[in-house]
This record gives structure tokens, sequence and C-alpha cells, in this order.
């Protein structure tokens, strides 16, 4: 089902990589500041804003086609519906446990649940597995 590549590594270029800390970094202060204006909980509604997929699925639109933007944002739903399943998670656990375990347990819950979506997804046929994007 998977095949780790670690070779594709080299193929991404540094700007790209720029690009994404870029959006990635405006948004997270954007969201700070947010918070800090007006209340943490609003500010948090915007830490949750996918800066990096957006990135993402413009520069694999660039390199590699419509096709493979929307292949990798169709993984990008599974991914998000177990972040807010972790944000729940991390919610629900950061009074019982210390932080640091809250924050591992529900990184944990995260990643069953975006491998479990993706394999259910799968073998339901709602996901089809292409070879190669290019």
């Amino acid at each position: 089902m998977w095949k780790w590549s670690f070779s594709q590594l080299r193929e991404i270029r540094l700007r790209d990589y720029l690009i994404r800390f870029l959006f990635g970094g405006t948004i997270s202060v954007v969201a700070a500041l947010i918070a800090h204006w007006t209340t943490p909980r609003f500010g948090g509604i915007f830490t949750a804003f996918p800066a990096i997929l957006l990135a993402s699925l413009t520069l694999i639109n660039q390199e590699d086609g419509k096709k493979a933007s929307e292949l990798d944002a169709q993984g990008a739903v599974l991914g998000a519906i177990a972040f807010v399943i972790a944000a729940v998670s991390l919610s629900l656990t950061l009074g019982v446990l210390v932080g640091v375990l809250s924050i591992l347990l529900s990184l944990g819950v995260w990643l069953i649940c975006s491998v479990g979506l993706y394999v259910v997804s799968v073998k339901a046929g709602w996901l089809h597995l292409e070879k190669e994007h290019k």
C-alpha cells in the first residue's frame, strides 16, 4: 500500500520548503495576534487554518498537475477529520493528564485515526490508489 522513497526528498527544492514555512509561520503569527486581541478560544480557530495545505497543493499543482493536487487534497480531508478527533481528545485529556502526555496521546489518536480512515477509504473504494502522480 505504501512505498517509502527517501530519494524523492532530494528532488524538493529549497524554495518549496520556504514557501511552506512562510505560509505556516505567517498564519501562526496571525492566530497568536488574534488570540491576544480577542480570546484564546477565538484565536484557536485560526491555528487550524490549512496554510501548509494550501501552499503544498499550490506547489503540487505547479509541479505535478491538477490530478496530483486533487489526490493530495483527498488525503488531506482524511487528515483533517483525524485532526478534529485529536483536538477533541486533547481538550478532554488536558485537565486529566500532564500536558506532555495529553499531547502525545492526542498525536497517537491523530495517527491512528488518519491511517485508519485512509485504509478504510481505500478498502471501501472511496479513494483510489494511483501508482504515480506524474
